[in-house]
């Protein structure tokens, strides 16, 4: 006990948070004291141009800025999150939460292998980049929704639609999973399997979900995502149906009702026989995820704002139940996944 108290002794005091001298970077680098959270200043017009014309966006920009964070954050980071400071999403931006994807030595999920780490200056290990518009939003969403990005969803040709209506054309949904069904309502869209209710001729009824999304941290990963992440093996997946060609919606307060003239399901055999093996499995893939939290600001971060996307870090790493109807990244994955946030 004394031996611990003694190098409490030697360590210097440290306010709220600590400047971090420049030295070859850019920018200046603040770091909060409790080492989760760090902040990037910029110019005023520097700021106002990345949100007023979205520079996460702009290769050139978002490369430049975190070759700038390496220079100052050792090369261990899996993801990079970039958080703006600001209240709520600027009206100048149309997402939430971008993933932008670095690299994948993934194989079996329909993602192709890639790796533009170098040009970010990581040597390999930096998966993803994301920006979050708000300062909360590590928090109250979209954090689990783009992070699922990362493995998903590359794997089936999903299909959603404009609105309801009795003469429509439903299209190919990209990394979504539109009118697809999971064990729960996945993060990144689509129904409960369980609740599908078949009326003959081609009609559906279902519970009323998101085709693109389904309440942000306020919902867990589904059996798919869990399995296209590595958390479970393709046997946890329980059997589900995709449906396109979708010609007709309806929308009650709790159901949604819709023809589809194109029905397939996916047994976890069928899925790996269309994927192929995932590739590592779940026995030997990666579960354990560290994470780099940067807020990007035009002035130095009040004690306020520090407390808040401080909090926001501590309670997404969380390797417990938070008590909330919130997930963290650890109860989203069932006590499979952890996110370890330090600078």
């Amino acid at each position: 006990m004394k031996k611990y108290l003694f190098i409490i002794l030697l360590v210097p005091f440290w306010s709220c948070e600590d400047e971090v001298p420049a030295d070859d970077t850019l920018h200046t680098f603040e770091l909060h004291s409790n080492d989760r959270v760090s902040s990037l200043l910029m110019t005023d017009s520097e700021y106002s141009n990345w949100v007023t014309n979205d520079g996460f966006t702009d290769p050139s920009l978002r490369i430049d800025l975190i070759n700038d964070i390496y220079k100052k954050f050792p090369d261990k980071y899996d993801f990079i999150f970039l958080v703006l400071n600001e209240p709520s999403i600027p009206s100048s931006l149309y997402y939430y939460g971008m993933l932008i994807g670095v690299s994948n030595d993934v194989q079996g999920i329909g993602k192709y292998n890639y790796d533009y780490s170098s040009d970010y200056g990581s040597s390999g290990k930096l998966k993803a980049v994301m920006q979050l518009t708000g300062l909360e939003y590590l928090k109250y969403g979209p954090a689990l929704h783009e992070l699922a990005h990362q493995w998903a969803n590359f794997a089936l040709p999903t299909h959603s639609v404009d609105g309801p209506g009795s003469d429509i054309t439903s299209y190919l949904y990209g990394s979504h999973w539109g009118f697809t069904g999971g064990s729960t309502p996945g993060q990144l869209g689509g129904f409960k399997q369980s609740s599908l209710i078949e009326n003959g001729n081609n009609s559906y009824t279902v519970d009323e979900f998101g085709p693109f999304a389904n309440g942000g941290n306020g919902i867990p990963y589904n059996e798919l995502e869990l399995y296209l992440m590595g958390m479970v093996p393709v046997s946890s997946v329980s059997s589900f149906d995709m449906f396109t060609d979708i010609t007709s919606l309806a929308v009650d307060s709790s159901t949604f009702d819709f023809t589809a003239s194109t029905r397939t399901t996916y047994t976890p055999e069928s899925l790996e026989e269309l994927l192929g093996e995932r590739v590592p499995s779940a026995g030997s893939s990666q579960k354990d995820f560290k994470l780099l939290v940067v807020v990007i600001t035009d002035d130095p971060l009040s004690d306020d704002e520090w407390d808040k996307v401080d909090a926001t870090a501590e309670w997404f790493s969380k390797k417990e139940d938070d008590g909330t109807s919130l997930y963290n990244f650890w109860e989203a994955t069932n006590g499979v996944g952890s996110i370890t946030i330090e600078n």
